[in-house]
């Protein structure tokens, strides 16, 4: 027999591993102590249960057709087409994970859409703010080259493919305790969801 880490524990032969199922809220506790709690969760509460969410995958190029990566420059970019092409989106609001993923409530006009958007580049022009001076209160030497320096642009190119329909009544499921395939979905959208609303 193999040695084993300590508290590492593997499964016997021919025994599967326990999946893991959402805890089922069956109400308010009635024992112990009451006390006064602050969270930082919130309340979700799904009206109309026989409403289903879009994912869209989002593929943010540049131009010359490398992948543009971050999640600053994604999310400004998906700013930018949720801007200049509001009426091609059918006025839908959308949420935004800064990397693949978009959700909306409402379907998009069409499955797949392709965007062209022009973004400045703010890095070129970094003078005031941060600005350091050389003790007179003047920018020093590097500050007023970056201060010559037009401001650049870069085209961005997106396409919005539709990835999945997810149902809210995976959510309610879940917090009843029942596991469905689009659980994990439902509850990483309304993690999006809410992250986007507060910022």
């Amino acid at each position: 027999m193999k040695r084993q880490k300590k508290n590492q524990v593997t499964p016997e032969p021919g025994k599967k591993k326990a999946e893991r199922l959402p805890k089922a809220r069956r109400g308010l506790g009635s024992r112990g102590n009451k006390i006064s709690l602050s969270t930082n969760h919130f309340k979700v509460d799904v009206a109309t249960l026989d409403r289903r969410c879009f994912h869209y995958s989002v593929s943010l190029t540049y131009e010359d057709g490398r992948p543009a990566d971050g999640k600053i420059v994604g999310r400004k970019v998906i700013d930018r087409v949720h801007e200049t092409y509001i009426s091609e989106l059918d006025g839908q609001q959308f949420a935004y994970d800064g990397e693949k993923s978009l959700f909306t409530a409402g379907p998009l006009p069409r499955k797949k859409l392709q965007f062209t958007v022009v973004l400045e580049d703010a890095t070129s022009s970094r003078t005031q703010g941060n600005a350091s001076s050389d003790g007179d209160g003047s920018p020093n030497m590097a500050d007023r080259k970056r201060l010559r320096r037009p401001c650049q642009s870069k085209t961005y190119k997106v396409e919005i493919s539709l990835a999945a329909k997810i149902p809210l009544q995976a959510i309610a499921s879940a917090l009843q305790g029942q596991d469905t395939e689009n659980s994990q979905e439902a509850f990483r959208m309304l993690d999006i969801i809410l992250k986007a609303a507060c910022r």
